[in-house]
């Protein structure tokens, strides 16, 4: 009986007037959406390579240099197909990130007096590393794992490993400005502006695949498959992960390292565009992380559907719904874990709050009328690419929580979009999904239910409230660049500036 309903969508719906309350099962996409977001086939498959949606098939990358923004739609549609392209197979079976278009950026590292982050080539036959966070303390901002010094374990009472990346174009670009070839502003976003980097690139012996990407940086999360009842459902992938050693159940020490076998739970992909320096900034998750708390959405009558929590404990970061969520129960300190608090070293119970990334009771931005007409734009293009998806293509496992940027490219201020504020609907507030956190990595900044003026990724990525890459990338001003190899294993690099990430 359990396997049958845990197959079928169930939604349960009692009318009212207006407004219908409905239990979706077990945090199922609803299917009477209004479809806010149209995907069709037609489209769809130009995403594709030769023209065909084929079962776990290569997705070509979105052109971020003639990107069209009519609407928030086509920012989800960018959004979409950045994730279908970077965890696309290619050759080997490997996927694009795994692939030498892509650079693993490397845990902070102190040399001499200086803390930086190198670029790690990926190449065949090389695993990847992953790490389950890094120590934040101090006045070192490095992004890895969580937005803050906490640790998340699954469920199953695996750690939660993270992956920081850049794509070539990025790393290229990155060389060119710290050596002073391009001025490095913004984040590249023109033709003129690629055909540089692709130059500059040239030069140096490097063809850059995909061009008109322009600059992608991504994270990754990541748990052992080991445990996993349900791995054919994940894209893995083989790491090096560090092994943990239990002193006490509040402290483990890290004592060497091991290889896995890791599942995806978790990616935010953020990317240059053209008039968006700023970046779009997207998420997504696997569809069995976390529960949902209560939203809205429009179905195509054009009703008010108010979706209550999720109900079951059938989640990968969730084994309690009705215990308390969203309170840390370990933190990272140099290269040990500490329970936190009161709390020893075991896993916490996630909810994700802003399931769509719209809180409810604001606006969250200017184009929906309502929160629920938001949420049902980032409903309809899921429910759009999944079902288009063929067959068994593993990537139908993942949804989009939603993706947000800044009108016309304005510098971030940090906000997010409120129509009720004047001083919160100017240019540089976050708009699109306004109020958007990934449930596997702001696990415990997710700001609750309710509207948060610091709700969106901006309110981490505006350091000095501008458009230079080093202000809205965490590991950007630290990162050595790709000639300057031989000063890092010199330990003579030193051209890296303090930065703080704004409150």
């Amino acid at each position: 009986m359990k396997k049958t309903k845990l197959k079928l969508i169930i939604q349960l719906c009692f009318v009212g007037s207006l407004v219908v309350s409905c239990i979706t099962e077990n945090g199922r996409l609803p299917q009477d959406v209004k479809n806010l977001c149209e995907l069709t086939e037609p489209e769809f498959a130009t995403w594709f390579k030769n023209s065909k949606v084929t079962e776990d098939g290569i997705v070509t990358p979105a052109n971020s240099v003639d990107f069209v923004h009519d609407n928030n739609c086509d920012f989800y549609k960018w959004s979409e197909r950045m994730f279908l392209w970077v965890t696309s197979k290619e050759g080997d079976a490997k996927t694009v990130f795994e692939s030498p278009e892509f650079y693993s950026v490397s845990p902070k590292k102190i040399i001499g007096k200086d803390t930086v982050r190198e670029l790690i080539p990926h190449r065949l036959g090389q695993l990847l590393r992953a790490i389950a966070n890094m120590d934040k303390t101090g006045k070192i901002i490095s992004e890895e794992g969580q937005a803050t010094d906490d640790v998340l374990m699954d469920a199953n009472g695996s750690l939660v490993y993270y992956i920081s990346m850049v794509n070539d174009v990025y790393a290229e670009f990155l060389t060119a400005v710290k050596n002073k070839k391009m001025n490095g502003n913004t984040f590249p976003t023109t033709k003129e502006e690629r055909d540089s980097i692709f130059n500059y690139a040239k030069e140096n012996g490097i063809i850059l695949k995909n061009p008109n990407t322009l600059a992608i940086e991504i994270k990754t999360s990541w748990v052992d498959v080991s445990k996993l009842k349900n791995s054919n459902e994940y894209i893995t992938i083989d790491a090096i992960i560090p092994i943990y050693k239990k002193k006490s159940n509040k402290l483990w020490e890290v004592e060497g390292e091991r290889k896995a076998k890791l599942a995806l739970i978790g990616i935010h992909i953020v990317g240059s565009a053209n008039e968006h320096p700023e970046m779009i900034w997207a998420t997504f998750e696997h569809k069995k992380n976390t529960p949902n708390a209560a939203y809205q959405y429009l179905n195509n009558k054009d009703i008010t559907i108010t979706v209550e929590p999720d109900n079951s404990n059938d989640w990968l970061l969730n084994a309690n719904i009705k215990d308390s969520t969203n309170i840390s129960h370990m933190t990272f300190s140099g290269d040990k874990i500490l329970g936190k608090n009161k709390h020893q070293i075991s896993p916490s119970n996630t909810l994700r709050t802003k399931p769509w990334g719209s809180s409810f009771d604001v606006n969250p931005n200017a184009e929906n009328s309502s929160p629920a007409a938001s949420n049902s734009e980032i409903i309809s293009i899921n429910n759009s690419v999944i079902h288009k998806l063929k067959g068994k293509d593993i990537r139908k496992n993942y949804i989009f929580i939603g993706a947000t940027w800044t009108a016309n490219g304005t510098a971030p201020n940090g906000y997010s979009y409120n129509p009720n504020i004047d001083s919160l609907k100017v240019s540089g507030v976050a708009i699109g999904t306004s109020q958007l956190a990934n449930s596997t990595m702001e696990s415990y900044v997710q700001n609750g239910e309710n509207y948060n003026a610091f709700g969106s990724c901006f309110s981490c990525h505006s350091n000095n409230k501008s458009l230079q890459p080093s202000d809205l990338s965490h590991v950007f001003a630290r990162i050595v660049p790709l000639s300057k190899k031989a000063l890092f294993e010199n330990h003579n690099y030193s051209n890296v500036k303090e930065r703080q990430v704004s409150k």
